[in-house]
C-alpha cells in the first residue's frame, strides 16, 4: 500500500517535471498554433468517428451498446494521437510523460476495478449475445424480461414488475438460462396414483386429458412416463411442450394439472395422497407376541466340534494365552 501511495504522490511531480524541463517560452507562435490546431482538430475528428461508427454498427444490426462502445474506442484512440502529436511538435519527450501516466492509469484501474470488469463483461455479453432486450431470462437467481445492458449492468423486469439492475460481471460469472432462445419449451408435472391402480389404463387417462388442451403443443406430442414407487403412491411424469415465454408456461400447467385431475376423477382413479393411522387415547394396539416366554435366552452360532471349555481347563487356557503374549 506504501508503494502504491508513493506513486500517486510522485506522479503528478514527474509530470510537472517533464512539462518544466521543456522550454516553452522559447517555442515560436507557429508552433503554439499547429499544436492548438491539432487538438482541436483531434477533438473534432474522435466526435465524428464516434458517431459514424455507433451509426455503422447500429445499420449493420447491431445493438447500440456495442456500436457505443466501439464508438468511444475508435474516438478515445483519435485523441490520443492528436495529443500526442501536438507534444511533439512543443518538442515535450512523450515517452517519460506516457510513463508518468501509465502509472496513474494503473492505480485509476486498481481503483476502478469492479467497473472495468463489469464494462468488459458488457462487452462480452454483447459479442456472445446469449440474450437480447426482449427475452426472458434467469439471471444470478433472477427470472424477468431483459430490459437493457448498459455499460455496467443488466436491467431486467421481473415477473412482479419490479426493475432489478445485475452487474454484468456476475451475469458472465454465473448460469445463463434464456427462456425465450426458441419459440416453444418443455415443463413437466408429477402426479402419483395408488398402488392398486391400472397403470396402462392410467396412463391413457393421463395423456388422451393432455393432448386436447389448447396451449400445449402437438408436435412435440406430450408423454407421461412412469417414474417410480413413492411413500403412497406410483408417480408419473408428464411432459408437455408449450409457448417459451412465462405467462404461456403457467396457463399451460393450469390447463394440464387441470385436466388430469377432471381425467383421473371420471375415471374413478385415485390420485394418491399420504396417509397416516392416528391412535385414539383409549385404544390400546394388538400384542404382537401372545405365546412369549418371560426370558429369552440366544444360543451362540459354534463351530461344527467345538465345545465351551468349562472349569479349570477354561482357566488353564487363559493363562496360557497370557503367557504367549
Amino acid at each position: 500500500m506504501s508503494i502504491f501511495m508513493s506513486m500517486i504522490a510522485q506522479t503528478p511531480i514527474s509530470i510537472a517535471a517533464l512539462l518544466a524541463a521543456t522550454d516553452l517560452d522559447k517555442l515560436p507562435t507557429s508552433s503554439w498554433l499547429v499544436a492548438g490546431t491539432t487538438l482541436v482538430g483531434g477533438v473534432i475528428a474522435a466526435a465524428v468517428i464516434n458517431r459514424l461508427v455507433v451509426r455503422l454498427i447500429t445499420g449493420i444490426g447491431g445493438e447500440r451498446f456495442a456500436g457505443v462502445v466501439a464508438g468511444r474506442v475508435a474516438a478515445y484512440s483519435v485523441f490520443v494521437l492528436a495529443f500526442i502529436y501536438a507534444l511533439n511538435v512543443l518538442n515535450v519527450r512523450v515517452v517519460p510523460l506516457l510513463g508518468a501516466l501509465g502509472i496513474g492509469g494503473i492505480l485509476l484501474a486498481l481503483a476502478l476495478q469492479k467497473v472495468v470488469e463489469s464494462l468488459v463483461a458488457g462487452v462480452v455479453l454483447h459479442a456472445r449475445r446469449p440474450f437480447t432486450a426482449g427475452d426472458t431470462v434467469e439471471l444470478d437467481g433472477v427470472t424477468g424480461l431483459v430490459l437493457d445492458v448498459d455499460a455496467r449492468t443488466t436491467v431486467l423486469r421481473r415477473l412482479d414488475g419490479v426493475v432489478v439492475r445485475i452487474p454484468n460481471i456476475d451475469v458472465i460469472s454465473n448460469h445463463i438460462n434464456t427462456l425465450t432462445r426458441e419459440p416453444i419449451r418443455r415443463s413437466e408435472v408429477v402426479v402419483g396414483v395408488a398402488y392398486d391402480t391400472d397403470l396402462d389404463e392410467a396412463h391413457r387417462v393421463i395423456v388422451d386429458a393432455v393432448s386436447h388442451l389448447d396451449r400445449v403443443r402437438t408436435d412435440p406430442a406430450p408423454t407421461a412416463l412412469l417414474a417410480g414407487f413413492n411413500t403412497s403412491s406410483i408417480d408419473f411424469n408428464v411432459y408437455v411442450w408449450h409457448g417459451s415465454d412465462v405467462p404461456s408456461e403457467l396457463a399451460a400447467r393450469h390447463d394440464v394439472v387441470l385436466a388430469i385431475h377432471r381425467a383421473l376423477a371420471a375415471a374413478d382413479i385415485t390420485i394418491a395422497f399420504p396417509q397416516v393411522v392416528v391412535w385414539t387415547p383409549g385404544e390400546r394396539a394388538p400384542a404382537s407376541y401372545t405365546d412369549s416366554e418371560p426370558h429369552v435366552r440366544s444360543t451362540l452360532p459354534l463351530r461344527e466340534g467345538v465345545r465351551p471349555k468349562r472349569g479349570p481347563e477354561r482357566a488353564r487356557s487363559l493363562r496360557f494365552r497370557r503367557s504367549e503374549r
